[in-house]
């Protein structure tokens, strides 16, 4: 019996070791990958509801199951599908991070509403600047509009964010069943005078030397690093609306007369290297004690986020700096603090507070302050999502909150826009700012829609 005690562990350690050594190193990685998903994302995001967590189990499962049988990149998606199931913006796969991994045709897709545009293309293909994505191998881009929000969380307009990411790689397409072996996908587009065009694309090889940028770089007309003078894009860079100039610039403002308000722009909402938020709240309120503006206009249209802390103090102040009317310009871009310092903002001067444009990226309750797992093996990344936001309440019916938010809650009932202004296709092909525009007229100073202050 002395003996059995200690030789069944070795045995019992020989027949595993046997089993392993059966199995495909391919497979083994995957299925150590789809460990390290539960152990790190899975059992750390909180936003799953308890019908999504258990279908998320199930494919788990099955996938573990078909990890011989699936290939790398139809198992990364099926992952990011099992992560969406969270149905929360701050929980999902890393789409930006795929698409650099993998081939990327050279054409550059931005939504608008529920279509999407060529915002750049290279100059053989310029004819397709301005033209709509009607399909992809003779799916529709309605098809696979469906089928790609099923890989990101959170509200409609805002998986339509990373959309583009799976639309111009041909391995992911073929992966999802568009397109076969090695022939290039055909991709249709209708142009603004109805024809449709037909066209294959060059590839570009993932690496370093890539032209790369995020959903947002490719709204700003100027060339992003690594395109060179062959890419062209919708607009030139002189024609684009103030608000769509310097790029790099994360926090800009100007005096606009004709508004007698400050235009404050910012595209996110901490500090970078060399940009810091303390410094751009001093000039800026240096700004209004020098211009004396009636009124304000705070764009966070192309504002992803940061940290929640860094701007709500400048949020609340903001409405004691003017005695007129403020304007807060937003769209399915503004996210995560973000939304947070339009919740300070609206809070703290609710009539006076005009939101225009589109609906923001995320819902008044979801969750977020997760953290980004990478898989050891596949390199895919997933955010995990760990404390509520709650911003009709002020998170007082729940107990999982984030605790800046408990200390200083946000209590609105909307933050839907009090005026619509959506940045359209034909606006933007016409160098417009429709909530800008929108802006003009609320005040009472339409005409001045056409002069180039406004815009420029």
């Amino acid at each position: 019996m002395k003996f059995l005690r200690f030789a069944t562990p070795v045995l019992f350690a020989i027949v595993v070791s046997q089993a392993v050594a059966d199995v495909p190193p391919d497979t083994l990685k995957r299925r150590e990958d789809i460990a390290q998903f539960r152990r790190e994302f899975f059992d750390n995001d909180r936003a799953y509801p308890l019908t999504a967590r258990l279908e998320a189990e199930q494919r788990l499962t099955a996938l573990e199951k078909d990890a011989d049988r699936v290939d790398q990149i139809a198992f990364a998606l099926e992952l990011a599908r099992v992560s969406a199931l969270a149905d929360n913006g701050h929980t999902g796969s890393s789409a930006a991070s795929r698409s650099r991994r993998l081939e990327r045709v050279d054409v550059r897709l931005v939504p608008f509403g529920e279509e999407f545009y060529v915002l750049r293309a290279r100059v053989e293909n310029a004819d397709l600047l301005g033209a709509r994505l009607a399909s992809i191998d003779g799916v529709s881009a309605s098809t696979l509009r469906t089928a790609v929000r099923a890989l990101q969380g959170g509200t409609p307009a805002w998986r339509d964010r990373a959309a583009a990411y799976f639309f111009e790689s041909p391995p992911q397409l073929r992966a999802a069943g568009i397109g076969s072996g090695s022939a290039a996908p055909v991709y249709a587009f209708v142009t603004d005078d109805g024809r449709t065009l037909e066209r294959t694309f060059a590839v570009s090889p993932a690496g370093a030397d890539r032209v790369g940028g995020n959903a947002t770089r490719w709204m700003f007309p100027v060339l992003a690093p690594l395109e060179d003078r062959a890419w062209r894009t919708l607009i030139d860079a002189e024609r684009a609306p103030w608000a769509l100039q310097e790029p790099v610039k994360r926090f800009r403002w100007r005096h606009e007369k004709i508004l007698d308000a400050l235009v404050i722009e910012m595209r996110q909402s901490s500090s970078s290297a060399n940009e810091k938020l303390r410094d751009f709240f001093e000039a800026v309120e240096k700004a209004i004690d020098e211009t004396r503006p009636t009124n304000l206009v705070l764009d966070l249209r192309l504002n992803a986020g940061g940290d929640l802390t860094a701007t709500r103090d400048f949020a609340e102040r903001l409405p004691r700096l003017v005695t007129g009317r403020i304007f807060a310009l937003t769209s399915p871009w503004t996210f995560s603090a973000a939304i947070s310092t339009l919740g300070y903002l609206k809070q703290a001067a609710a009539a006076r507070v005009t939101i225009v444009g589109e609906p923001v990226g995320d819902r008044l309750n979801f969750f977020a302050e997760g953290k980004a797992v990478t898989l050891t093996n596949s390199k895919e990344s997933f955010l995990y999502a760990s404390e509520r936001h709650e911003y009709r309440s002020g998170c007082r019916q729940y107990d999982d909150c984030h605790r800046p938010i408990v200390s200083r809650p946000i209590n609105v009932q909307s933050l839907e826009p009090d005026i619509k202004a959506p940045w359209t296709i034909g606006a933007y092909r016409a160098a417009r700012d429709p909530a800008m525009e929108a802006v003009a007229a609320a005040l009472g100073q339409a005409s001045a829609i056409s002069l180039p202050l406004l815009q420029k």
